[in-house]
């Protein structure tokens, strides 16, 4: 269901469909701040070789991801906890994936450092995140906890570049269909939610209300490239 819900999912399993790794055989992922591990899912699903790292600071995370894996009997994908920041690995990974991780830490070139060390030659770093081009400036509650708002264009070409990375691709997610569609649905019902009094139920029942009208929005959004968006969706390569 999390993936039908999140437009920035429909994006980033996008750009990892258009990896061309399969011809590799056997590869390393490295699944950095993983989550829940949907990302670790899909990749074991589509790279039927590959062998899956999934590191995440908080500890029920890492629970749960190994819980879910054994009994999917995906032997090939195991979490770890770990500050990625301190990652020490050197050229083990053909694919590692950052989403919505760069901008909850405070040395970001540090971190992109340790993930161009990490990669192979030729591997790719595929990377979810923020922009500074939000429109309305009272969103900024939605990411109380960033360390930076987001990013421009010219900052990651700068901070990536100074990494040793080479931009392969970098798409606008996000931009006036998709971020009506996160207004309207998940900004809103998140409000609803917070509310004392009933808040739950009336969140439950306005976000069916309104899903369909959501999902056609980021379907526009999903299918036209945009000039500009409140995301980021980044292939990075390191080249030989």
């Amino acid at each position: 269901m999390q993936g039908i819900l999140f437009l920035r999912e429909w994006y980033v399993k996008r750009a990892i469909r258009n990896l061309d790794l399969k011809k590799r055989g056997e590869i390393e992922i490295l699944d950095a701040g993983a989550g829940f591990g949907q990302y670790s899912y899909f990749c074991a699903k589509r790279f039927r070789e590959a062998h899956i790292l999934g590191l995440d600071i908080a500890p029920d995370f890492v629970a749960y991801g190994n819980r879910f894996f054994t009994k999917m009997g995906m032997n090939r994908i195991r979490f770890e906890q770990a500050d990625i920041t301190t990652l020490s690995y050197q050229n083990r990974f053909d694919l590692i994936l950052a989403v919505d991780v760069l901008e909850h830490i405070a040395d970001d070139e540090a971190l992109l450092q340790c993930f161009f060390r990490a990669l192979k030659t030729g591997g790719h770093l595929i990377v979810s995140t923020p922009t500074v081009y939000r429109k309305n400036p009272k969103d900024a509650g939605f990411v109380a906890e960033h360390f930076r708002e987001g990013y421009s264009e010219e900052g990651i070409y700068h901070k990536f570049g100074k990494a040793g990375f080479r931009i392969g691709k970098l798409v606008y997610a996000y931009g006036f269909w998709g971020d009506l569609s996160w207004r309207l649905g998940i900004r809103n019902t998140g409000r609803l939610f917070g509310k004392v009094f009933f808040g739950r139920l009336l969140a439950f029942f306005y976000f069916f209300l309104v899903f369909p009208f959501v999902f056609i929005l980021m379907g526009m959004d999903f299918c036209r490239p945009n000039k500009q968006g409140t995301g980021f969706i980044i292939d990075a390569l390191k080249s030989a």
